[in-house]
C-alpha cells in the first residue's frame, strides 16, 4: 500500500476494536482499578454474575480488555410484569474514558439485550456518571441514595420495548 505522507500518521495509530462476550471473571481487569480501586480483588465479583442469563460484554482494543459492562437477570420492582435486567460494573480504563468506548458498549449492549427481546434496563449510577446516562436516554428514577465506602448514586432507567412513563 502507498500512503500520502499527509496520512501516515494517522494510518499509524489506526487499533483493532472488538465487542464481544466475556465471562465474569474477564472482566475484572477493568471493574477492579475503575470501580474498586485499593480494595480486595473479590469485591468485583456481583450477586448473578455467573448466573445462566447473565451477559457481560467488553470492547477489547488491540486484545486488551478496556471497557467492561455486566447485564443480570434482575427484575425492577415498580415494573414485575416486565423482562428486566440490571446493567453492572460499567467500567473504561482511565486513559481510554471520554473516547466514545462506553457509550459504544453501552449501545451494543442495548441493541443485543433488545433482540432478546429485555423490555427494561435498570442501574445504579454513581452520581459523577449521571450525565453519561442521560445522554444514552436513561432516566433519573427516585431519590439520590449512598452505597458504603462507594458514593452517592441516582438509579437510572430505559425502556427497550415499549414507552411506559416512570
Amino acid at each position: 500500500m502507498n500512503f500520502r505522507p499527509s496520512l501516515l500518521p494517522y494510518v499509524l495509530f489506526i487499533k483493532m476494536m472488538e465487542i464481544k462476550r466475556i465471562s465474569a471473571h474477564q472482566t475484572y481487569s477493568v471493574r477492579h482499578p475503575v470501580l474498586r480501586p485499593g480494595r480486595p480483588i473479590e469485591d468485583c465479583s456481583f450477586e448473578f454474575d455467573d448466573h445462566p442469563l447473565s451477559i457481560h460484554f467488553c470492547i477489547e482494543l488491540d486484545g486488551k480488555v478496556i471497557s467492561v459492562l455486566s447485564a443480570l437477570p434482575i427484575q425492577y420492582s415498580s415494573f414485575p410484569e416486565l423482562n428486566a435486567m440490571r446493567i453492572r460494573g460499567i467500567a473504561t480504563l482511565d486513559s481510554f474514558q471520554r473516547l466514545g468506548y462506553g457509550s459504544r458498549l453501552m449501545i451494543c449492549a442495548e441493541q443485543e439485550l433488545k433482540n432478546k427481546r429485555v423490555d427494561l434496563l435498570w442501574l445504579n449510577a454513581r452520581i459523577n456518571a449521571s450525565e453519561f446516562y442521560s445522554n444514552l436516554g436513561y432516566k433519573p428514577e427516585g431519590d439520590l441514595f449512598n452505597i458504603d465506602g462507594i458514593g452517592i448514586h441516582q438509579q437510572f432507567l430505559k425502556f427497550l420495548i415499549g414507552e411506559k412513563t416512570v
